[in-house]
């Protein structure tokens, strides 16, 4: 089974990377032509002042376009992911992680279990039941919410924040960024064709078109990869408790809440969090389901393996 389990997860990436490349590869080049016209275009206008503009001008003008537009779109999805991340630190508050509370003896007991430096770990105040991983200056932080913590008794929680530990043991948030980079990159792409402060031109059309079919292929990628490491992670949790009773059961509580709460409230976390959550919680409806698009598997399909799990180990589920 851990054999088959490693194929899928190495199928699964290879996937992933190929898709991903692949957008990134077409949004280059679409970057790489319209930075190079514009600048081109530009740099040829003011040389045609000045000298007789030829191929040599024209060639060097649209390298330099290119090569600009590509650095600062790099950048700017960079800059993305960072301000995700520190909006997300600045809507949390720290848990003491020396405290008797029930995150932090969780916590302690989790990351010795896991073999892991304890992460930083931070309390949002979001009724929604979240519990993800992200980073913070290149080390992981683990981040609870108040509806999580009202949802779920103490065995459930720390089913949770095993999943969570799992994903941390397993480098999942530095794997996870890069799978999210040709999503974001796309999205960009989409958004800044798509401006709503601008009249609309029919013109518009075919990159409007090209960005959807980058956002939709890109998303595919990332929900690909993102899919199987939830599987992985539900596995690490369920050997680290020995418990997949716990799990199962609050998944099942926790998906219910979900299904509770205003689209509103959801879509303020951001898609990079949502990926690494232990439930979608930017948009159940379309990310719930377990479907091609979707970043979690469905709730359903994780509850048949727990159970199976939960066979093999002997422990009856609640």
């Amino acid at each position: 089974m851990r054999a088959r389990t490693m194929l899928g997860l190495a199928g699964r990436a290879l996937g992933a990377g190929i898709i991903g490349l692949g957008t990134l590869a077409v949004l280059g080049i679409v970057l790489a032509v319209l930075g190079g016209l514009a600048v081109g275009g530009v740099v040829l206008s003011v040389a045609d002042l000045v000298i007789e503009p030829g191929l040599r001008t024209f060639v060097a003008a649209l390298l330099v376009g290119a090569v600009l537009l590509l650095l600062s779109w790099a950048a700017g999805v960079r800059k993305a992911i960072r301000r995700s991340r520190a909006r997300l630190r600045r809507e949390t508050e720290p848990i003491d992680p020396g405290g008797t509370g029930r995150v932090a003896s969780s916590a302690a007991r989790l990351a010795a279990q896991f073999d892991l430096p304890l992460p930083a770990l931070r309390r949002h105040a979001a009724t929604a039941p979240i519990a993800c991983t992200t980073t913070h200056e290149g080390e992981p932080v683990l981040i609870v919410s108040d509806g999580l913590l009202e949802a779920l008794p103490d065995a459930e929680l720390e089913a949770v924040l095993a999943h969570e530990f799992a994903h941390v043991a397993n480098g999942d948030q530095r794997l996870m960024t890069w799978a999210l980079v040709p999503l974001i990159a796309s999205e960009e792409f989409y958004e800044m064709m798509d401006d709503e402060g601008d009249e609309f031109d029919p013109r518009d059309l075919p990159w409007l078109a090209l960005g959807r079919l980058l956002v939709g292929g890109s998303t595919l990628g990332a929900g690909l990869f993102s899919r199987g490491r939830e599987f992985a992670a539900d596995r690490a949790a369920v050997a680290a408790t020995g418990d997949p009773g716990a799990l199962a059961a609050a998944l099942e509580r926790l998906d219910s809440a979900a299904a509770e709460r205003p689209p509103e409230d959801l879509r303020k976390h951001t898609r990079s969090v949502d990926a690494i959550s232990v439930l979608p919680t930017l948009d159940p409806e379309r990310d719930g389901g377990g479907g091609l698009f979707a970043t979690h598997p469905a709730t359903e399909r994780r509850l048949e393996r727990l159970r199976r799990l939960a066979d093999q180990s002997g422990v009856t589920p609640p």
